[in-house]
C-alpha cells in the first residue's frame, strides 16, 4: 500500500513496493505520477499509479486493463518511446515504473510566445512517427497522441509517453463512449466511437503537427462554446489549409496535412514510416498529387439483432410495405386524374389557338394586299397576336407552377400520412434498431430501442381557401440496452453537462469534488432524442430533409426534387429502423 511507514518512532518516506516516493510530478484523468527511487537498482524513476477514488463500478476493470496495457507497452524498446521498467500491484494499488524524462512536453512548448521553427517541428513529429511505427508493428495503438504526451529533451530527442494510461477504457464505459479528455486530437472514427486502428494515431499526429505550425488545432474555431461543433467538424468538414492561415508555412506541410487529416482511414498514410519520410523531406513536397480531403464517414455495419427482435422488426416492415402499396395505388389514381384534367385543358387550349389562327387567316385573305391601309391593320393585328401569345405563355407558366405546387403539396401530405402510420407502429412494437446510433460524448450505442414517436405538420395559407403543407416534424427517442456512460475531465465536464441538458435527457453526474482535474462520470438514464424535419420549398419545387441524431451524431441536411420525395420517405423509415442503408446512399450522393 502507498503510505508512510513508522520504524523506531521515526516516520519514513512513502513506499510502494521497492520504490520510495520522493514527490508528485503530475495528475491525469485516472492516475498520478510520482518521482521515486528504485531501491534495488538505485535509480530514479517515474512511478505511475491509478487514483484510489475511481468509481466503484469501473475500478476493477480499469485496473485490469491498466496492467494489461502497461505490459504491452513494456514490450516496446525504441529510442523515441519512454522505457517501462516494471509493472506490478501491491495491495489495491497498481503501478508502472518507467523512465524519468528530462525536458518539456510539446504542451508546455506551445505556451512559448515564439513559434517552433518549421524544421524543428518536422523533426519532432517525424521522431514521434518513428515511435508509432514501432508500436504499430506490435499491434499497439496509442489512441491518445497529443502534445502533453510528447516530451522533448534538451538534446532534441522526442519521446512518446502514456501508452494506455491517460486514455484508459473500461468495459461498460468504452462500449457506450470513449471520449475521455478533450476530443480535439481524435480521429473521426474515434470521435464517433467506431473501431479504430493505427491510422487513427496518424490523424492525431497530424493534428499535433498542425498545432505546432499554427498555434491552433485545425477544427477548433474562436467562439466555440460547446464541443458539439468541434466533433462535427472533425467528422465531416475539411481542415483550413495551413498556408491560408500563414503563407510563410512551406507548401510541403499542406501536402502532408491532406493525407494525415483525411477523413477516410484508407486515404491517410497507411504506415507511420510513410509520414515520417514525408516530414523529413517536406521542403521537396511543394507540388505533386493533391489527396482527397473530407468525405462523410460510412456507417459501419454491426452484428444482426437477436431472433425475437428481428421478428418484431420484420412484422413492422411487412406492415409498412402493405401501407406503401396501398398508398402507391392511391397515388397512381391521383396522378391519372391529374393527367386527364391536364389533357382536357391542353385540348381546350389547342382548340382555341386553332380557331384564332383560322380567324387571322380568313382576315388576311379578305384584305387587299397592296393597300397600305390593310397592311397597317395587319401589322396591328400581328402585334395583338404577339401580346395574346405572351399572355397565354404567362398563363401556362402560372398553371405549371400551380401544378408543381399541388404535386409537392400532395407529396408532403403523403409523407405526413406515411410517418403517422410509422409512428403508430413504432409506439406499438418499440422495435430494436438493426444498426447502432451515435451521439456526441456517448459514442456508439450498439443496441437501442425506438420509442415515443410523434409526428406533426405545419401548414401555410396560399389563398383564403387553399392551404399547403409547409413542414413535417417526426420526433422519436432511442433507449439504450444499458445506460450510456462516459468519463470526462476538466472543461469537457461542463460542456457534456450542457449538451445533455440541451437534449432534455435525464442523467446523473458522479463528480469528484477535490478539484477540476479529477474524473467525472456521466450516466444517462433517459432515452435520447432523434428528429427528422421535412420542409417544402414551393418556389424551387424541392423538399429538404433534415436529420438530427438519426444513427449518426449531429445534423445532416439533403435536398430532393418533388418526384424523388415520394420514394424517399420509405427509405428514410427503413434507415431509422436500421434495416438497410438505401437512404444513407442517398445522403452520400447528395
Amino acid at each position: 500500500m502507498l503510505g508512510k511507514r513508522r520504524e523506531g518512532g521515526q516516520v519514513r518516506q512513502k513506499m510502494l513496493g521497492r520504490y520510495r516516493i520522493l514527490g508528485e510530478l503530475g495528475r491525469g484523468a485516472m492516475g498520478m505520477v510520482y518521482r521515486a527511487v528504485d531501491l534495488v537498482l538505485e535509480r530514479e524513476v517515474a512511478l505511475k499509479t491509478l487514483l484510489p477514488d475511481l468509481p466503484e463500478d469501473v475500478i476493477d476493470e480499469v485496473r485490469i486493463r491498466f496492467l494489461r496495457e502497461a505490459r504491452s507497452a513494456g514490450r516496446l524498446s525504441h529510442p523515441n518511446i519512454v522505457t517501462i521498467f516494471d509493472v506490478g500491484q501491491e495491495g489495491e494499488t497498481a503501478y508502472i515504473a518507467m523512465e524519468l524524462l528530462q525536458g518539456r512536453s510539446l504542451h508546455q512548448m506551445l505556451k512559448d510566445p515564439q513559434r517552433i521553427p518549421f524544421h524543428t517541428a518536422a523533426d519532432i513529429i517525424a521522431q514521434v512517427a518513428d515511435a508509432l511505427e514501432h508500436a504499430h508493428k506490435f499491434s499497439i495503438v496509442h489512441r491518445d497522441v497529443k502534445p502533453a504526451n510528447v516530451v522533448v529533451a534538451p538534446s532534441g530527442r522526442a519521446k512518446l509517453t502514456d501508452f494506455g494510461v491517460a486514455y484508459i477504457p473500461a468495459s461498460n464505459v468504452t462500449q457506450t463512449g470513449s471520449a475521455l479528455g478533450s476530443p480535439r486530437y481524435m480521429a473521426p472514427e474515434q470521435v464517433l466511437g467506431q473501431p479504430i486502428d493505427s491510422r487513427a494515431d496518424l490523424f492525431s499526429l497530424g493534428v499535433v503537427l498542425y498545432e505546432l505550425l499554427t498555434k491552433r488545432t485545425p477544427f477548433e474555431w474562436p467562439g466555440d462554446t460547446t464541443v458539439f461543433a468541434l466533433m462535427q467538424r472533425i467528422a465531416g468538414e475539411p481542415h483550413p489549409p495551413l498556408r491560408q492561415i500563414d503563407p510563410q508555412i512551406p507548401e510541403g506541410f499542406d501536402r502532408i496535412m491532406d493525407r494525415a487529416l483525411a477523413k477516410r482511414p484508407q486515404e491517410r498514410y497507411q504506415k507511420a514510416v510513410e509520414m515520417a519520410g514525408d516530414l523529413r523531406n517536406y521542403q521537396s513536397l511543394g507540388g505533386g498529387t493533391v489527396f482527397a480531403k473530407t468525405v462523410p464517414l460510412p456507417v459501419l455495419p454491426t452484428p444482426a439483432a437477436a431472433a425475437e427482435e428481428q421478428k418484431v422488426r420484420n412484422q413492422l416492415i411487412v406492415d409498412l410495405d402493405q401501407f406503401a402499396k396501398n398508398f402507391e395505388a392511391q397515388e397512381k389514381e391521383h396522378i391519372r386524374a391529374e393527367q386527364e384534367e391536364r389533357l382536357k385543358k391542353e385540348e381546350a387550349w389547342r382548340s382555341w389557338g386553332a380557331a384564332e389562327e383560322q380567324k387571322r387567316e380568313s382576315f388576311e385573305r379578305g384584305a387587299p394586299g397592296a393597300d397600305p391601309k390593310w397592311m397597317s391593320i395587319t401589322r396591328r393585328m400581328e402585334a395583338v397576336e404577339i401580346m395574346r401569345q405572351q399572355a397565354a405563355q404567362k398563363k401556362e407558366q402560372a398553371n405549371a407552377k400551380q401544378r408543381g405546387m399541388a404535386t409537392l403539396d400532395a407529396a408532403m401530405r403523403a409523407a405526413h400520412q406515411y410517418l403517422t402510420e410509422f409512428c403508430k407502429e413504432m409506439n406499438t412494437h418499440e422495435p430494436h434498431a438493426g444498426k447502432p446510433y451515435e451521439f456526441i460524448y456517448l459514442g456508439r450505442l450498439a443496441s437501442v430501442t425506438l420509442t415515443q414517436a410523434t409526428v406533426n405538420s405545419r401548414m401555410f395559407k396560399l389563398a383564403a381557401d387553399k392551404e399547403l403543407c409547409a413542414q413535417i416534424r417526426f420526433h422519436y427517442r432511442v433507449r439504450a440496452a444499458e445506460p450510456p456512460k462516459v468519463m470526462l475531465l476538466g472543461e469537457d465536464v461542463g460542456r457534456c453537462e450542457q449538451y445533455l441538458k440541451s437534449l432534455r435527457v435525464a442523467f446523473q453526474v458522479r463528480a469528484n469534488t477535490e478539484g477540476k482535474e479529477r474524473p467525472t462520470l456521466f450516466v444517462v438514464s433517459g432515452p435520447l432524442p432523434c428528429e427528422v424535419n421535412i420542409r417544402a420549398d414551393y418556389e424551387a419545387a424541392t423538399a429538404t430533409v433534415e436529420l438530427i441524431n438519426v444513427r449518426r451524431f449531429g445534423r445532416v441536411t439533403v435536398r430532393f426534387a418533388t418526384d424523388a420525395l415520394k420514394g424517399v420517405v420509405d427509405d428514410l423509415a427503413r434507415y431509422v429502423l436500421g434495416v438497410d442503408n438505401d437512404f444513407s446512399r442517398l445522403l452520400t450522393k447528395a
